[in-house]
């Protein structure tokens, strides 16, 4: 029998992509202290085949047995389509993410979760879309940049490709702005990510390509945010990237400071030169609405 909680946890898998046990638990079953309610549901709806589970454990960064993780099933989606009367649903990826790129999903989803908390906490800012880098427009196709809705080819000769990990949508009063993540773990050299990653997203300035991934934004420009997990990384990046095309696109924070409580308001995203800024900064105290981070508002 399908629960009410049971539908929660679908609706948050297909929200996240990919997810743990944890953030299962944390979100769906805060009262669970030791985790084995969390599992009993999690097993029951791989079994159900509503769900499903990578077949390589993930690490387990406080000891113990490794973790596993779960994201979307085709039958979960139309489950959830049924549910809610809503068609989008069908467009759930349920594509298995590779092994190797397990931290780094997890990574996305933790952002991802940090983020919707922190606009639950007020009713200023809305987060009005997120798209993951496996969101799909046309099932059908078999070239990337027309099967996935992140992915865009810029040029096919010499190949200029820019592939964010997540995109989202911003909105403050009548400004919607987009920003792109790019989520770092540390596996790549900061200058091989500054000659890989800057020349997309800097011919997408050019060309105000971030329209066709969000009509409805207000501005002629986006930010690239720039997830990394320690202060030494952000610092080397914000370095590498300096004097790069486009390098004033591009703004740099570490996860841990990422909490619901600062993730809007708190100075903690660093752009390659200047003070670091939040991701929505307030008005004077006059007035009674925030704007969005280089919204110039007279």
């Amino acid at each position: 029998m399908i629960t009410q909680r049971d539908i929660d946890i679908l609706c948050k898998v297909a929200r996240y992509y990919v997810v743990s046990r944890v953030h299962v638990q944390q979100l769906c079953f805060p009262e669970d202290h030791t985790g084995r309610a969390t599992r009993r549901r999690l097993q029951a709806l791989v079994s159900a085949n509503l769900i499903q589970r990578c077949r390589a454990p993930i690490f387990n960064a406080g000891g113990g047995s490794p973790w596993p993780a779960y994201f979307p099933s085709r039958l979960g989606a139309e489950l959830l389509a049924q549910h809610f009367d809503d068609e989008r649903f069908l467009a759930t990826p349920t594509r298995s993410p590779e092994p190797f790129h397990l931290h780094h999903w997890l990574a996305v989803t933790d952002t991802h979760i940090a983020l919707d908390q922190a606009i639950a906490r007020q009713n200023l800012v809305r987060l009005e879309n997120w798209l993951n880098e496996w969101d799909v427009v046309n099932p059908q196709a078999t070239q990337p940049e027309q099967r996935y809705r992140l992915y865009t080819m810029l040029r096919e000769n010499p190949r200029l490709v820019c592939a964010p990990d997540s995109a989202f949508l911003l909105a403050v009063g009548e400004h919607r702005k987009v920003f792109y993540l790019e989520q770092d773990r540390s596996t790549s050299g900061v200058r091989q990510i500054a000659a890989r990653k800057t020349p997309g997203y800097a011919e997408m300035a050019k060309r105000h390509s971030h329209r066709r991934h969000f009509p409805d934004t207000t501005l002629p420009i986006f930010t690239v945010l720039m997830i990394v997990p320690t202060v030494g990384r952000r610092d080397a990046l914000q370095k590498a990237l300096r004097g790069k095309p486009g390098a004033e696109h591009w703004k740099f924070a570490v996860a841990s400071d990422l909490t619901p409580e600062q993730f809007l308001h708190t100075p903690v995203f660093y752009p390659c030169e200047g003070e670091p800024t939040p991701l929505v900064k307030p008005q004077p105290v006059a007035s009674e609405q925030p704007i969005l981070e280089t919204v110039q508002v007279t």
